[in-house]
């Protein structure tokens, strides 16, 4: 060996010189299989929930917060202070920086949310902020938030929704970021076979490395639609970990020497809008309340899903700050009402109709559509059964929302209510300018931000309850069931899965 050589080989002995970086301790690949791939990496432009996901692995927010506990942590920001109602500060981390090694700033906090409303970008992501007015940069690792009006569920937006984005993404484009990571988080995209195989290495400039020496250096993220591959996948060993399994699965991978199965109680909340922007049947509060009688939600938890979700009579999940009531029960199956509803209605001999959900998205999602068709098709509604892939049905979504389509629309739905934001429910899912809502009543929209902005936790409560019990006096929906989430892990891998839609691989540990 040549002393050039020699030295080289030194030099990686003691400096650890190597042309792939390596996070410190981090070790070994876990590969993950979801049904879907997230439409994009730029964490600014749309809302989606595998995006969320995926986006938190390469895009820090400034804290996190436990649903369950009500709690939130430092993250991104080391701690915080209230200076007033509105007002509250945060220190950022010193040793935060992106990961091409600039620092993480005050100014690069403002830069995020001010591309998020730029209205030539056309983010999805403006109608969450509503309530926000801005950011203040002090110094170089300070910021102040500047609320429009008090938000007690503040949080829970602030550790879900808003990551923070390197302000030298201006320069590269939207192209660029689509593709490419420029965030602080804990992970980097190094490749992406789209519709196949994402690839993250561990980000050896990530402020966390000592916090999580053992996290794996790779995450495969394989997009596998078909949840009976996903399973077969995980019991082959091809795949470390899966999500969304059906319950007749579930026995296979408890039983598999290798495998094991957890359910949870999640956060996710299914139901049936009726999409009323362009008039027509669904502009009809009694061909609403027709079809909210027609449904048998519980003959299709107990049998197609298997009991593996939960009744449930709200869209406000119990861990949310706030709006969750107990008491409430939504309109129960009755064919008979359902019958009467329609008579009453400008449409007593039924109508044309379609039903639109995902394919493949969540256990069983197709199926359950062609129940709720066949339901409906007894009060002589002539439903045809549109379960397509995601992009697709995210497609549909927004041309019923823009009044492009002109169809009567019988849209599923679910919100995740992973912002544990109270107020972001109805202004993401049921408003007349969310990103994801085909329904439109401005009077509950002006109910919904009022509420919000209430200091007072009881009063708030009470306004919250109000605003569910105005969307059932219109009917407005079907709430349908809360979610499980089902995973399937291979024995090695230590980790804790959680319902509230996160997945933090940081904290994966392979052995």
């Amino acid at each position: 060996m040549s002393k050039r050589m020699c030295l080289v080989f030194l030099m990686v002995l003691l400096f650890g010189v190597s042309s792939v970086p390596i996070a410190l301790g981090a070790k070994g690949t876990v590969t993950v299989a979801f049904p879907q791939e997230p439409p994009t990496m730029d964490p600014n432009i749309t809302t989606n929930a595998i995006g969320f996901i995926n986006w938190s692995w390469s895009y820090d927010t400034l804290i996190k917060y436990d649903m369950e506990t009500r709690k939130p942590r430092p993250w991104l920001a080391e701690r915080w202070e209230k200076l007033s109602p509105t007002k509250l500060k945060f220190y950022l981390r010193k040793d935060a920086v992106f990961s091409d090694g600039s620092p993480v700033t005050g100014a690069a906090v403002a830069f995020s949310l001010n591309r998020i409303r730029k209205k030539e970008f056309k983010s999805r992501q403006r109608a969450y902020y509503k309530g926000w007015d801005r950011f203040e940069p002090v110094g170089k690792k300070a910021v102040i938030l500047h609320l429009k009006s008090p938000d007690n569920g503040l949080f829970g937006l602030l550790n879900r929704a808003f990551l923070v984005t390197n302000p030298k993404a201006e320069a590269k484009g939207r192209r660029y970021l689509a593709r490419n990571t420029m965030g602080s988080g804990a992970y980097i995209l190094k490749s992406w076979s789209k519709g196949t195989k994402m690839v993250f290495e561990a980000n050896p400039k990530w402020w966390g490395n000592k916090e999580y020496p053992n996290r794996p250096q790779t995450i495969v993220l394989r997009r596998i639609i078909e949840q009976t591959t996903r399973v077969k996948a995980l019991l082959t060993g091809e795949v470390d970990f899966i999500q969304g399994v059906s319950a007749h699965l579930i026995p296979q991978i408890k039983n598999h020497p290798n495998t094991t199965a957890k359910v949870v109680p999640a956060v996710r909340i299914f139901f049936l809008a009726f999409a009323n922007r362009f008039g027509g049947p669904m502009a009809d509060v009694n061909v609403r309340k027709a079809l909210n009688h027609a449904i048998d939600a519980d003959k299709i938890r107990t049998t197609i899903l298997g009991g593996n979700v939960d009744p449930f009579h709200s869209i406000y999940h119990p861990w949310t700050f706030s709006g969750h009531d107990p008491n409430i029960r939504w309109y129960g199956y009755d064919l008979a009402k359902a019958k009467a509803y329609l008579k009453k209605s400008a449409y007593p001999n039924g109508f044309k109709a379609e039903i639109v959900n995902t394919r493949g998205r969540f256990p069983s999602d197709a199926k359950v559509s062609e129940a709720v068709a066949q339901m409906v098709g007894k009060l002589g509604i002539d439903v045809k059964v549109k379960a397509v892939n995601f992009p697709l049905y995210r497609k549909t979504v927004i041309s019923y929302g823009k009044k492009k389509q002109k169809r009567a629309g019988l849209v599923m739905r679910s919100w995740g209510n992973t912002f544990h934001n109270t107020t972001t429910v109805v202004r993401g899912t049921a408003s007349c300018y969310g990103p994801w809502s085909v329904i439109c009543y401005k009077d509950l929209d002006d109910m919904n931000e009022k509420a919000g902005a209430i200091q007072d936790a009881a009063k708030q409560q009470k306004a919250f309850e109000a605003v569910t019990q105005k969307m059932k006096d219109e009917a407005a929906i079907k709430v349908m069931y809360k979610f499980r989430q089902t995973f399937g892990i291979k024995k090695g891998l230590q980790f804790r899965p959680r319902g509230d839609g996160s997945l933090n691989v940081w904290e994966m540990v392979k052995k």
